[in-house]
């Protein structure tokens, strides 16, 4: 389970790397840094929202009465090209400018690729005028580009869930993983429950075609993770209880169809999705800026106390396109899900109805 879950830790901060990078944001006054941590983190956070949303279903038919499943599945939310970069502008920072004569430049976010992109950063400490400079943060793309080439760059979310058949036609879905330790820093916790009713049987002109069944689906998932960064000694910035986090919650109703024949299923379904997503990076940092006077008061520090604190929101109507294979109590299964994020699903099951 952990190692299923573990893919989770390299969405917070790909590696060591790019939790360096993004602390350097932090050089800059609070609104500016908030401002392109907003912008850097804006296609994970929307895209994790569409992913926790999927995954509950992968048929329209309910079990009997303590006919159970257990599944694991992995969503991908592709991300829209033009998500992988966002538009820098001068205009719209204080403290923090881009080095050379452009006054804009596309700079990655968190799911795009690498940047030469130097920022200078200017402001006052205690009255004084201090700088520093930092390279652009670097994205994941490429690492997913990697590890994920049968997929567009995706950000990808393992989904590990029971379903068990209690009242007639009503299936009750738990994903559940207690918030622990899933290698290196990184630390994950996962709540779900739904609830899927099969109405197939109230309709009579349903009941005449025993293969087609109808159901209905309502869900809740909530991931809480957080990572500990750690910064080289030449690092500008520096922290010794930084913890970077993130909450993300997802509900969903879904209206469900499937068409059963010997081996082959086929599954559709509408509805709409909404959630949001919480990123925070807390402790004390401490920044160190240069003067431009001579040692050994070239140097001036100063240190900020929890600076990231970034918020977002996603919703829409979804409507999903899935095969499933039934090989026994084996079901393979996979599905393409049309949203703001389309999503892949691939999923595999042991069922016994």
């Amino acid at each position: 389970m952990k190692k299923i879950i573990f893919i989770l830790g390299i969405i917070c901060y790909s590696n060591h790397s790019n939790a360096q990078d993004i602390g350097q944001i932090i050089a800059g006054s609070l609104a500016d840094a908030n401002k392109y941590s907003t912008e850097y983190f804006r296609p994970f956070a929307e895209g994790e929202i569409h992913n926790l949303s999927r995954g509950w279903y992968s048929t329209a038919r309910t079990h009997k009465f303590l006919g159970f499943d257990i599944s694991i599945n992995g969503q991908f939310a592709i991300i829209p090209k033009e998500k992988e970069n966002f538009t820098f502008n001068n205009a719209d920072y204080t403290t923090l400018k881009l080095s050379g004569a452009a006054s804009s430049a596309s700079l990655p976010t968190l799911m795009g690729g690498t940047s030469t992109q130097v920022i200078n950063v200017n402001s006052t400490v205690n009255g004084q005028p201090v700088s520093t400079s930092f390279t652009a943060p670097k994205g994941i793309g490429e690492d997913l580009k990697k590890n994920l080439s049968f997929l567009p760059i995706a950000t990808p979310l393992p989904v590990v869930q029971i379903g068990l058949g209690l009242i007639k036609h009503t299936d009750v879905k738990l994903r559940y993983f207690p918030k622990s330790g899933a290698g290196g820093n990184t630390e994950i916790g996962v709540f779900g429950l739904a609830v899927q009713h099969e109405f197939s049987n109230y309709l009579p002109f349903i009941k005449k075609v025993p293969f087609l069944h109808l159901s209905a689906l309502a869900g809740y998932s909530k991931i809480d993770a957080n990572f500990k960064p750690t910064f080289d000694a030449g690092s500008s910035v520096q922290s010794n209880n930084s913890i970077a986090g993130y909450t993300i919650s997802a509900f969903t109703l879904q209206g469900i169809a499937s068409v059963k024949f010997s081996l082959l299923e086929l599954y559709t379904s509408i509805g709409y999705s909404t959630g949001k997503s919480d990123i925070k990076l807390t402790g004390d940092y401490t920044i160190t800026y240069n003067t431009g006077f001579p040692p050994p008061n070239d140097k001036s520090t100063v240190t900020q106390k929890d600076p990231i604190s970034l918020q977002y929101k996603a919703s829409g109507i979804t409507n999903t396109w899935g095969i499933r294979l039934n090989i026994t109590v084996l079901k393979v299964y996979a599905d393409y899900t049309f949203a703001k994020y389309n999503t892949v699903g691939l999923g595999i099951a042991l069922a016994v109805r």
